[in-house]
């Protein structure tokens, strides 16, 4: 069985590099994006891969080339779900941090694989809006 640490170092790289079939096997459809007072409903390919091309470029005209992450946090909630609260470090070129954050994910297992089904933004887009105003 695949670790939820093994998923997100896929999911990490899939992601950064805006990798957009590797990245659709990683999210389950639909699924949801939760921030703050906003529901963002991921219902097929095109709006999943609308929102990662969008997510991409706004990190991208930051100077994010790169990103790692630490498990801080994950619970068993039953044999096929599991949720993961990461600690999401994203770098420039040249390996300085531009900005953290933390989220939540809610993975379901099935067909032998991990995939997201729900993404908690605890700050990501604090953070974002912090590291864009320092730019």
């Amino acid at each position: 069985m695949q670790t939820v640490n093994d998923f997100f170092q896929h999911y990490s790289t899939a992601y950064v590099n805006n990798e957009l079939d590797a990245f659709e096997q990683l999210i389950s459809l639909p699924s949801m994006l939760l921030s703050g007072d906003r529901k963002v409903l991921l219902v097929d390919r095109d709006s999943l891969r609308e929102h990662l091309l969008a997510q991409v470029t706004k990190y991208r005209q930051l100077g994010v080339v790169t990103a790692d992450f630490v498990l801080q946090h994950q619970l068993r909630l039953s044999d096929q779900l599991q949720f993961a609260s990461l600690y999401w470090r994203f770098y420039d070129a040249s390996a300085k941090i531009i900005f953290t954050c933390h989220t939540s994910y809610t993975l379901q297992y099935q067909q032998d694989v991990w995939q997201v089904v729900a993404i908690i933004l605890d700050d990501e887009q604090a953070a974002y809006n912090r590291a864009a105003n320092r730019a």
